[in-house]
């Protein structure tokens, strides 16, 4: 047993030289700064500089003579020397304070560099990163119901005899007008498709101003005109198409609502589409 600890330290003599000439730095360091009164807003720099000198001077001479890091056991022996030296000696007590937390992190870091750089940049980072964006997760759901909560002032019950013609409201009376039959199902009664010509497209653009107003624009523009006109304009220019191309119904029709924001104000695209045929 004995040989196999003369082995054991005959091995590790030059990790043991380190530890030795890395406290021996921290501790002329400290002396330094006792003996001369370096302090920092009345605190002695000791507690912070004293363990990264050790950590660092141990770390140096350890790669260079025993080929790897010996872990900074120094600087950890050093901070406890600096410990005991401020019990005993109360005329410069230490206490829990930024600087003894800041050499005692240093000191951590020193002995531990690889675990102490993973909790901060990968551990601490994702940690921070996650709860910032599971908090903006949240304020976004909350910002999205409060956008589409409804005043109760504007809640109106609408009576049973008015829902009923709904369809006949002067806001669809000018389908009754057209040429060119308009339906949402892909067969129409008492009648056959004989030919399906393709697909028309009909759009039109509202934009609110920053007065509030609602402008409607298309090609060509229109102003002044709400969203049921928009809707109107919409449809006839998808029937527009549909006779061009010859056909004598649409089938098949639905009507897309899109708002989009931008710097001037918000807009609404209104978009008509249907399957123009032809049918006897």
């Amino acid at each position: 047993m004995f040989v196999s600890v003369l082995n054991f330290l005959k091995d590790k003599r030059w990790a043991f030289f380190a530890i030795l000439i890395g406290f021996a730095a921290g501790f002329l360091s400290a002396l330094i700064c006792v003996v001369w009164e370096l302090k920092i807003f009345g605190f002695n720099i000791l507690f912070i500089v004293s363990p990264l000198i050790a950590g660092f001077v141990e770390t140096y001479i350890a790669q260079r003579t025993y080929g790897k890091s010996t872990g900074a056991i120094s600087a950890l022996l050093i901070f406890l020397f600096i410990n005991a030296y401020a019990w005993l000696f109360p005329q410069d007590p230490i206490v829990l304070n930024f600087f003894t937390l800041g050499g005692l992190a240093l000191m951590i870091q020193a002995a531990f560099p690889i675990l102490i750089n993973y909790l901060i940049f990968v551990v601490f980072l994702g940690v921070l990163t996650y709860a910032i964006g599971y908090l903006g997760n949240l304020l976004s759901k909350a910002t999205n119901k409060v956008r589409r909560k409804t005043p109760e002032g504007e809640l109106t019950d609408i009576p049973e005899d008015e829902s009923e013609n709904l369809l006949n409201s002067p806001q669809l009376s000018f389908m009754d007008d057209l040429e060119v039959p308009l339906v949402s199902l892909p067969h129409l009664d008492g009648g056959k498709i004989t030919k399906h010509v393709g697909l028309v497209v009909g759009e039109a653009f509202v934009k609110e101003n920053s007065e509030g107003t609602s402008k409607l624009s298309k090609k060509p523009q229109l102003n002044g005109m709400s969203l049921n006109e928009a809707k109107e304009s919409a449809l006839l220019e998808m029937l527009d198409s549909a006779y061009a191309m010859g056909a004598n119904s649409v089938v098949e029709v639905l009507i897309d609502y899109n708002a989009i924001g931008g710097f001037k104000g918000s807009s609404i695209i209104v978009t008509a589409t249907g399957t123009a045929v032809v049918c006897q």
